[in-house]
């Protein structure tokens, strides 16, 4: 029964340290790539699809991203458009967003409204999807560039 034991023993302690020289350390997914400065007027177009209406490229309007406030990877601002003759249509709509650890990925939820997601393609421009479930859902492509 002793020897038993000590076999036991000693084949567990074998593994165990057999184990521990074959694991590879782990990376740390910690880093954050350097945070882009969002703070500023986005401007750009839109192409989507609104249901009951179809698609639409929504010519002539132009949607405006104003980011007013950002702190590292957290930011705050407001979403407007106007019409092809320049007046404000829809209201300014309240946002915050959030920068992905990586440097590109954004994602952005609208006060009373829908949510976009996308990524930075240059310094100064951005394309994010935006999706609202409300009754009747739509969703749309919108190209932004910094200004």
């Amino acid at each position: 029964m002793k020897i038993e034991s000590i076999l036991c023993a000693s084949i567990l302690i074998l593994a165990v340290l057999i184990c521990g020289c074959t694991t590879t350390a782990q990376k740390s997914n910690t880093a954050v790539a350097g945070t882009p400065d969002l703070v500023g007027n986005w401007t750009g177009t839109m192409k989507g699809y609104d249901y009951g209406t179809g698609f639409n490229d929504y010519s002539g309007y132009t949607m405006t991203l104003s980011v007013i406030e950002q702190q590292d990877r957290v930011f705050s601002g407001e979403v407007s458009f106007t019409d092809p003759n320049g007046t404000p249509v829809w209201g300014v709509t309240p946002c915050a967003g959030v920068i992905g650890r990586d440097g590109k990925e954004i994602t952005i939820i609208e006060n009373e409204g829908g949510y976009s997601s996308g990524s930075l393609i240059a310094p100064d421009e951005m394309e994010i999807v935006y999706a609202d479930g409300r009754d009747p859902f739509s969703i749309a492509i919108d190209s932004l560039k910094k200004r």
